[in-house]
């Protein structure tokens, strides 16, 4: 039998529903921000300043390099001693191989950008995806289905993971298969079920809010202003650019402090 709709439980219904569409609307902006945003932001990030900023940490590593040698030679030299230029080579790539390896690791990165970038849904396709996750996750989510059965559980896990792949045909038949069943009516809840209900969501809405704050204030997310704002972008460009051919120029003076050395 169903509860006579009181004012309170008009209230209360009310509360519930609204509270459903903020979870829902946090839940999926929250996962959105760290599978989907992050991920493209530091690609995005990677692309317009990555490489530049490689570029700028070989060079860097390659004064580095210089310098150390020169500084090992004359030590070398002091002690009326005949460098062994083999040993030192090998001494200084130990010294830096930290330098190299990440090098190695940012370049593996840069590559890992480039793919995940040419392999992203179309807009349509996006936002097709997202919509048909919202509606599952109105139906399936744990925080707004508290009686769910082990089934309906495990279906919520391959929601999320179709999600993260995005699978949207998974999505689309998963969708299929729950609109031939009968979705759960927390309007048949008692009041004290319902105000529970109503404190757990809150708490859930104002974490997920929090980290999703955190998130704002981190990297990437910190980048999608200069991303987004050509002009400074640019300018940004061209600082490293600068800083490489500082570089550079620095390059060329220690190899010839060098070659002076090694010669005389």
């Amino acid at each position: 039998m169903n509860l006579a709709i009181t004012p309170e439980n008009a209230a209360l219904n009310a509360r519930l529903e609204e509270l459903h569409t903020r979870f829902l609307e946090s839940f999926t902006r929250h996962k959105y921000m760290v599978e989907d945003e992050s991920p493209i932001l530091t690609a995005l990030y990677l692309e317009e300043l990555g490489r530049l900023q490689l570029v700028l940490l070989e060079k860097q590593t390659e004064v580095s390099r210089l310098k150390m040698k020169i500084a090992m030679i004359h030590a070398v030299l002091n002690r009326n001693e005949k460098p062994d230029l083999q040993r030192i080579d090998r001494e200084i790539h130990q010294k830096l191989d930290g330098y190299y390896r990440e090098i190695a690791e940012r370049s593996s990165q840069l590559d890992a950008a480039s793919k995940m970038l040419g392999s992203l849904l179309s807009e349509e396709e996006a936002k097709k995806l997202k919509e048909v996750f919202y509606v599952l996750c109105r139906r399936l989510h744990p925080d707004l289905n508290p009686q769910q059965t082990t089934q309906e559980v495990d279906l919520f896990i391959k929601v999320k993971a179709a999600y993260d792949l995005q699978q949207l045909d998974e999505l689309q038949r998963i969708l299929l298969y729950l609109d031939m069943r009968e979705s759960s009516d927390f309007t048949s809840q008692v009041t004290d079920e319902k105000q529970q209900r109503i404190e757990h969501l809150e708490r859930s809405i104002a974490g997920m809010k929090e980290k999703m704050s955190q998130l704002e204030s981190a990297f990437p997310f910190t980048m999608r202003a200069l991303l987004g704002d050509e002009a400074a972008l640019a300018e940004k460009k061209a600082e490293i650019q600068s800083f490489i051919q500082s570089q550079e120029e620095e390059i060329v003076k220690q190899q010839t402090i060098l070659d002076i050395i090694v010669h005389e």
